[in-house]
C-alpha cells in the first residue's frame, strides 16, 4: 500500500470539502437574498460587459486601449483600477458578467487555498495537519471573501500571494546543474506570470505591501531553514519576468498618472503607534469588523470606513494557538542561549521586525510624517493605507503553524487540535453576522440581459448619445447604477470612475454635455479622445480634449467599439514590443519544459 499516495488522496477529498463548504457560505451573496450585489460592482460589471462589448466585435487580438462605454470617453486597458485582461474578464467572453463573477470566486478561493497548503506542506515542511488548518484559516480570512462580496475584484488577487512564494521558496531537486538551472528558470517565470496578473487586474496600488509580505515569508524561511541565496536569486527573476509581461501596461499607467496623479486625498492614520497596533489587533481577530471605536481612533480622515474596509480576521483560533505556544517556548527558553545565535539569524530577526511595523508606520498619523509620505510614489497616490494591513494575515497564520509545530503538546496532539480548529473556523465565519452585505443594493440585471443580447445577436453595441440618468422631476441624479447607461447606447457624464477623483474633482469636463456624441461645436465633437489622457503631447492636445471635426472618422470608429488610430511615445512603443516577445518567449519555454519534465517522467516511471 502507498500510504504516502492514500494520504494525499485524502488532503485532496477533504480540501474539496472545505471548498465546498465555504461556497455554500457565502455563495448566497453573489447575488444577495435581494438580487443584488456589492456596491462597487456598478463600477466593475459595467467594465466587464464594456470589455465583453469589445471582444465580441474584435476578438483576442486587439487591444482596447480606451471605451466610449463611460465618462465621454476614458480609459480600459490602461484604466489603473481594473483592466482587459483579467480572469473575470475573460471569463465573461463565454458566460455573462455575474455567473463570471461566482466562477472567479470559485477559482481564487481554491488557488489561495492549495497556494496556501502547498506553501506549508512543501517549502516549509510543515505537517499535513497542520499545513491543512493554516490553509482553511486562510482561506476564510476576511479581506478575500468580503472584498469579492463588495466588488473590489482587483484585491482578491492577495490569494496568489502564497503561491507566488511557494515558486520562490521551494526546493529544487537534487539533479543535473543545468537541470536545476532549468526548475528556477521555470519557477521565476511562472511567479513573474503571477505578478503580472496582479498588475493587469489593477492590483498594483498593493505591490508595495505585497512586496513585504513576500520578503516577510522568505526572511522566515530563511531564518528556519537557511540557504536563502535561492530565494532572492528566484525573488529578482520572478521581479524582473513579472515587469517585463506587464511593460506596457505599467508605462502605460506612468503616463497617466503624470495626468492624473491623484494624490490630493488626506491620508488617515491612528492618534498614535499604540493606537495603530491595537486597530491591526481588533481587525485581525475580532469580528464584526466595524465599531465606532475604529473610526473615533482614526485622525486626518476625509472618508468615512464601511465595514468591508475593516475585514482582515482571520478568528481568534490561531491567536489563541500562537499565545499558547509563545507560553510553552518561553517556558523552555534559555535566555543564555541567545548571546550565541549567529548574526545573519540577528540580521533576518531584525529585518523581519522592521517590515512588520512598516503597516503600522504608515498607519500612525502626525503632520510631519503624513507630509512625507504624500511625497512617496503608489502612497501619495492611496486614500488611505489601511489596506496595507494584508500584510498581517498570512503572517499571523504562519506564525499559527510555527506555534503548533515547536509546542510538544500540541505537535503530538495536532491532528485532534486542528480537527477541532477546523471546525471553531468555519463556525466563526458561516454563522457571523452578515448584514451589511445582504442589505446591498447593486441589481446586475440589466447588465445581464444586455449581455445576452449582444451575443445573441439581437443588439450590436454603439455609444451614439453622452447621457444622465434623470428623477421624475427631470433633475440629473448620480445613482449606484448610473454607469449601466452603456446599456442605452450612452456614455455616462457623471460616471463612477476612481482615476477622475471620487466626486470627479479631477474630471476635465471641457465642453462635454448632454447630446449626440457626434454633435459639433466649435471644430469639435462631443465625445472625448482618450488617448489625450495618457499622450497628449505626442497627440498635440491635453488630457480632456474631445475629438476635433478633421477626427470624424477616428471618433465614428471609437463609439462603434472599433480601434481607431491615435499616436504613442517611443517608450510606449518599445515596452508594447518588450511585453508581447517577453510573454511569446515565456509561452515557448513553458511549452518545451512541460514536454521535457513529462518525457523525463514517462522514462523513468517506464524503466522504474
Amino acid at each position: 500500500m502507498n500510504i504516502g499516495k492514500d494520504n494525499n488522496v485524502l488532503v485532496l477529498t477533504a480540501g474539496m470539502l472545505i471548498l465546498a463548504i465555504y461556497y455554500s457560505v457565502f455563495s448566497r451573496f453573489f447575488p444577495n437574498d435581494s438580487g443584488c450585489l456589492g456596491h462597487d460592482y456598478s463600477f466593475y460589471l459595467p467594465a466587464l460587459l464594456d470589455g465583453f462589448f469589445w471582444f465580441n466585435l474584435n476578438g483576442l487580438w486587439k487591444i482596447p486601449w480606451f471605451t466610449p462605454s463611460f465618462c465621454g470617453g476614458s480609459l480600459n486597458y490602461l484604466n489603473v483600477s481594473n483592466g482587459y485582461y483579467t480572469v473575470p474578464q475573460f471569463l465573461t467572453f463565454v458566460t455573462d458578467p455575474v455567473a463570471a463573477v461566482r466562477i472567479t470566486f470559485v477559482m481564487f478561493a481554491g488557488l489561495g487555498f492549495w497556494g496556501f497548503y502547498l506553501l506549508l506542506r512543501r517549502a516549509f515542511f510543515f505537517s499535513r495537519p497542520i499545513s491543512f488548518f493554516c490553509s482553511v484559516c486562510f482561506l476564510f480570512n476576511g479581506f478575500f471573501v468580503h472584498r469579492m462580496i463588495i466588488g473590489h475584484l482587483c484585491y482578491i488577487n492577495l490569494v496568489l500571494f502564497p503561491l507566488i512564494a511557494f515558486f520562490l521558496l521551494r526546493p529544487i531537486p537534487d539533479t543535473t546543474h543545468k537541470a536545476r538551472c532549468w526548475r528556477l528558470i521555470f519557477d521565476c517565470i511562472l511567479s513573474g506570470l503571477l505578478f503580472s496578473i496582479m498588475i493587469q487586474a489593477g492590483f498594483g496600488s498593493f505591490m508595495i505591501p505585497g512586496i513585504i509580505l513576500i520578503l516577510l515569508i522568505g526572511l522566515i524561511h530563511g531564518l528556519l531553514n537557511g540557504r536563502q541565496w535561492v530565494f532572492w536569486c528566484r525573488l529578482a527573476g520572478a521581479g524582473f519576468a513579472g515587469a517585463l509581461f506587464c511593460s506596457s501596461k505599467l508605462v502605460g499607467i506612468c503616463f497617466v498618472l503624470n495626468s492624473f496623479p491623484r494624490s490630493d486625498y488626506s491620508l488617515p492614520g491612528a492618534k498614535g503607534i499604540f493606537c495603530a497596533i491595537w486597530l491591526v489587533f481588533k481587525s485581525l481577530f475580532i469580528s464584526p469588523a466595524v465599531d465606532l471605536d475604529r473610526m473615533e481612533a482614526l485622525v486626518n480622515v476625509q472618508w468615512a470606513f464601511e465595514r468591508h474596509e475593516w475585514e482582515y480576521d482571520v478568528t481568534f483560533v490561531p491567536l489563541l494557538l500562537i499565545l499558547f505556544g509563545l507560553g510553552s517556548v518561553l517556558w523552555r527558553i534559555n535566555f543564555s542561549n541567545l548571546t550565541s545565535i549567529d548574526w545573519k539569524r540577528w540580521l533576518q530577526g531584525s529585518a523581519i521586525t522592521v517590515l512588520l511595523m512598516i503597516p503600522i508606520a504608515v498607519n500612525t498619523y502626525s503632520p510631519d510624517w503624513n507630509e512625507c509620505l504624500k511625497t512617496v510614489p503608489l502612497i501619495k497616490n492611496s486614500s488611505n493605507l489601511i489596506r496595507w494591513f494584508i500584510v498581517y494575515i498570512p503572517f499571523v497564520i504562519l506564525m499559527t503553524a510555527l506555534a503548533v509545530e515547536k509546542t510538544p503538546w500540541l505537535k503530538k496532539h495536532q491532528l485532534i487540535v486542528m480537527f477541532l480548529g477546523i471546525i471553531a473556523v468555519i463556525c466563526l465565519k458561516g454563522f457571523e453576522n452578515r448584514d451589511f452585505y445582504q442589505r446591498q443594493t447593486y441589481n446586475p440585471n440589466e447588465i445581464v440581459s444586455s449581455y445576452y443580447e449582444v451575443k445573441e445577436g439581437l443588439w450590436t453595441p454603439k455609444i451614439e448619445d453622452v447621457g444622465v440618468y434623470l428623477n421624475n422631476d427631470g433633475q440629473a441624479i448620480k445613482p449606484l447604477y448610473r454607469n449601466d447607461l452603456l446599456i442605452h447606447g450612452m456614455s455616462q457624464i457623471f460616471c463612477y470612475e476612481p482615476l477622475f477623483g471620487y466626486r470627479l474633482e479631477n474630471f476635465p469636463m471641457k465642453g462635454l454635455h448632454l447630446g449626440s456624441v457626434m454633435e459639433e461645436n466649435q471644430g469639435v465633437l462631443n465625445i472625448k479622445n482618450p488617448a489625450c489622457y495618457v499622450w497628449p503631447q505626442a497627440n498635440n492636445c491635453s488630457p480632456g480634449d474631445h475629438f476635433t471635426i478633421d477626427q470624424k472618422y477616428d471618433a465614428n470608429a471609437f463609439v462603434n467599439f472599433r480601434p481607431y488610430s491615435f499616436n504613442v511615445p517611443i517608450t510606449q512603443k518599445i515596452a508594447d514590443w518588450i511585453n508581447g516577445l517577453a510573454l511569446i518567449a515565456a509561452l515557448i519555454f513553458l511549452v518545451f519544459y512541460s514536454i521535457g519534465t513529462t518525457w523525463i517522467w514517462y522514462r523513468r516511471r517506464k524503466s522504474g
